[in-house]
């Protein structure tokens, strides 16, 4: 079975004041020399674990289990394009 490539993504954790920890997953598209936040915990948790770990199950469920998190695959160019309204197509 094809598969996309697996997404680059990475977990860090910061702590913007003493004690109060953030969770963020970090994505590179261009051989991971740039990296840009895709999502963070709104909320500050009391230690660097409970971040980690809420960051963690967050990873985990971005992507099937077996498979890991995948790129989306790319829209075949080629294709017919898809109408979503017109004739033939709301009837």
């Amino acid at each position: 079975m094809p598969q996309t490539p697996l997404r680059h993504l990475a977990l860090s954790v910061d702590e913007p004041e003493p004690g109060l920890y953030h969770w963020m997953l970090l994505e590179s598209e261009d051989a991971m020399k740039t990296w840009f936040v895709v999502e963070a915990s709104d909320d500050a948790y009391d230690t660097f674990s409970e971040a980690w770990e809420d960051g963690a199950a967050t990873l985990r469920g971005m992507g099937d289990g077996q498979y890991g998190p995948r790129a989306e695959a790319a829209e075949d160019e080629s294709a017919d394009p898809v109408l979503e309204s017109g004739p033939g197509v709301d009837e």
